[in-house]
């Protein structure tokens, strides 16, 4: 049910630009000026907002108005709606553009990037070849901060820390595991706990890793210390690493391929939280064509996994 009812306060777009250009001007004439229209109209527009208000606006001053403390009230509660609108067209020409150019924008951290969406990019522009994806290699914050401004239509990340006002669409649960070369003392064992991890040198991702964080966190609750034996940006590059026999790692399974023989993968899922990923858009938010054919290959083809 309505709060209050409809038709008690009506105003006008007209009224309500008049009233925010003569606000920003100080002065009727150059409001009505960059209206494209009379002085006396804008006037008529002012007076008539202050009647159904029941409320002075503008006060006389030497050269030009200034508002009243009401009017400054008026100005912040619609200075964004008219802003909005003013925008509305050039906004509206510029999405339909997009819709029409079939381009779609794309964002996700290196790892996912690399490790998840890599095929499924090939494929869907193999199958879409008139589709143009701008991709954007960017850590999880700033995925989130695409996707909120419209700077993409599309993020791919972890839900962790997702803020208000985005969807999530979970296509992925992954857990993290060790991996070791195939004659390292930790391949050999049928099972291995963290008091056992923490006896051999790590092989760790960069400090910007959300992945490393969580790795910490559960060592340092057991009371257990990591020790560091590398920091290496990728998990491709702490993969070869590891096969080369440089060390053990704390690895997401879904960067370890199931036919790699150079490397021994053991399950220590238990001691560390399961990971939700997923396509992460505006609430709300209308995806074109392209774009829903987009989310859609990704949660069909990692979903598979």
């Amino acid at each position: 049910m309505p709060r209050h009812r409809v038709g008690f306060f009506e105003p006008s777009i007209h009224q309500l630009r008049s009233f925010y250009y003569a606000a920003t001007y100080g002065n009727f004439t150059r409001a009505a000026e960059a209206l494209s229209t009379g002085q006396p109209s804008v006037s008529n527009h002012v007076e008539g907002l202050e009647r159904a208000l029941g409320a002075r606006l503008f006060e006389r001053r030497p050269r030009g108005v200034g508002l009243t403390p009401e009017g400054e009230i008026l100005l912040e509660l619609v200075g964004d709606l008219v802003e909005r609108v003013d925008r509305l067209k050039e906004e509206f020409d510029e999405r339909c553009n997009r819709i029409a150019s079939n381009q779609v924008r794309l964002v996700a951290s290196q790892q996912l990037l690399l490790n998840l969406l890599a095929p499924v990019l090939m494929r869907y522009h193999k199958a879409n070849p008139s589709v143009q994806v701008v991709v954007h290699n960017r850590a999880r914050p700033e995925v989130f901060a695409m996707v909120a401004s419209g700077e993409a239509e599309l993020g791919v990340a972890a839900r962790a820390d997702l803020p208000p006002g985005l969807a999530f669409d979970e296509i992925l649960v992954d857990e993290l595991v060790l991996i070791a070369p195939p004659d390292h003392p930790l391949a050999r064992q049928a099972e291995v706990s963290l008091a056992d991890i923490a006896r051999h040198p790590q092989l760790l991702p960069d400090r910007r890793s959300s992945t490393r964080e969580v790795v910490k966190e559960i060592f340092a609750s057991q009371g257990l210390e990591l020790r560091i034996g590398m920091e290496l940006e990728r998990w491709e590059v702490i993969r070869e690493f590891v096969a080369a026999g440089l060390g053990v790692a704390l690895v997401p399974s879904f960067c370890i391929s199931g036919n790699d023989t150079r490397l021994a993968v053991k399950r220590v899922g238990e001691y560390f939280p399961r990971r939700s990923y997923g396509i992460v858009t505006r609430q709300g938010q209308y995806l074109a064509p392209a774009a829903r054919t987009l989310a859609e290959a990704i949660k069909s083809e990692v979903g598979r996994r």
